[in-house]
């Protein structure tokens, strides 16, 4: 099960190679979006012109993702994750912003990989499943738990 965070679903949207490659090669019935992913993408796209041609390019790009991946949302575990790791991070002094905990919560509670261009940012999470995505490329390659030194 692989979750996509925001920047995973920009780079598809922005139609990069690797981000493309990485995601054909996923079983789409395995690949999940989540609520506060789709806020953030829709946050991004109410920034720009309203008519502007790249606005219309972006936003058909997500809803061509948005349909054909399955939803998850909140449930009560990622609830308890949430609050656990907000206070466990803010006790650290390396807090994160409240939706990519968010997203990091909802991860925790199914289990499933989070595929995010941000691995450092999110290791901060001890027990979350990181792929560094979109990753390094479509020549053999292939995705991988994050490092954490």
């Amino acid at each position: 099960m692989l979750l996509l965070d925001t920047n995973a679903v920009s780079a598809f949207m922005h139609r990069r190679p690797n981000a493309l490659h990485r995601l054909r090669e996923q079983d789409p019935s395995t690949v999940y979006l989540c609520s506060p992913v789709a806020a953030e993408v829709n946050f991004g796209l109410s920034r720009l012109p309203t008519h502007s041609r790249r606005r219309r390019l972006l936003a058909s790009e997500f809803e061509r993702l948005r349909v054909t991946l399955r939803w998850i949302d909140w449930n009560e575990a990622a609830t308890r994750a949430f609050g656990h790791w907000k206070a466990t991070l803010q006790q650290r002094g390396t807090p994160i912003e409240d939706m990519d905990l968010a997203i990091a919560s909802i991860a925790l509670s199914l289990p499933a990989q989070l595929a995010t261009a941000n691995t450092r940012h999110f290791a901060r999470i001890d027990d979350l499943d990181i792929i560094d995505w979109p990753g390094p490329g479509p020549r053999g390659t292939s995705p991988g738990r994050a490092r954490r030194d």
